[in-house]
């Protein structure tokens, strides 16, 4: 029994340096997830400013290359076990990804981003990292958020039609969501903030519309 639980031993230590060999390689995701984070923030202080929000977006895009040695690396370190065992690792991260990637793509084209898109983007496709659908719903449903934010400081500028074609995509997005029957409580407490973000949205909306009616009527009255 002894000689057996030796054995064990071994096959513990070799485990363990694996799980902090993949740990060192998941801990260099950090930084990149906050330097994208830095670098979106510049949107919504370059709203109404076409060169300068078109020059952020080209330095998101290229921050994501960044990912490939980073992933390659913690392939790498998982060696032959199955990738799924360590996911939860860079899982948070991952899913901060694909919020980004979704935003950008939002603000370059008005569509969604799709899960293979995102792939390409997060540069996934030459490494066994996976992004199953939870990941990617639940980066999806990170971006309503930032681009309620968007939405208020689009209001701010005058820019209106940046705040319709975002309140149409969330809107849109929410009832997209609804079809799926969502039983990840992780993944239903983020759909749960797509919803308050259609809310903010849709406040933002009417206070736009009362307070150009009522720069309409006060025309009116100086006429």
């Amino acid at each position: 029994m002894e000689s057996y639980f030796m054995e064990v031993q071994k096959v513990l230590e070799v485990n363990e340096k694996r799980r902090e060999e993949i740990s060192t390689s998941v801990r260099e995701l950090q930084p990149v997830r906050r330097q994208l984070e830095s670098l979106l923030e510049k949107v919504h202080t370059t709203v109404g400013d076409t060169k300068a929000q078109e020059g952020v977006l080209k330095a998101v895009s290229d921050k994501f290359l960044t990912l490939k040695p980073i992933w390659e690396g913690i392939d790498k370190s998982i060696g032959s076990d199955p990738c799924e065992r360590y996911s939860q690792m860079w899982n948070s991260s991952l899913c901060a990804f694909v919020t980004c990637a979704v935003i950008v793509h939002w603000l370059q084209s008005k569509e969604l981003l799709s899960r293979d898109q995102a792939k390409k983007v997060l540069v996934l496709e030459d490494v066994r990292i996976p992004l199953d659908f939870e990941q990617y719903l639940i980066g999806v449903c990170g971006a309503p958020k930032e681009l309620a934010r968007l939405a208020v400081n689009s209001a701010s500028h005058g820019k209106y039609d940046v705040l319709k074609d975002i309140s149409r995509f969330v809107t849109d997005l929410y009832s997209a969501f609804r079809l799926l029957n969502l039983k990840n409580d992780g993944l239903r407490r983020k759909f749960d903030g797509i919803k308050y973000a259609v809310q903010k949205i849709e406040e933002v909306t009417y206070d736009v519309k009362v307070r150009r009616l009522m720069d309409d009527k006060k025309d009116e009255g100086d006429k």
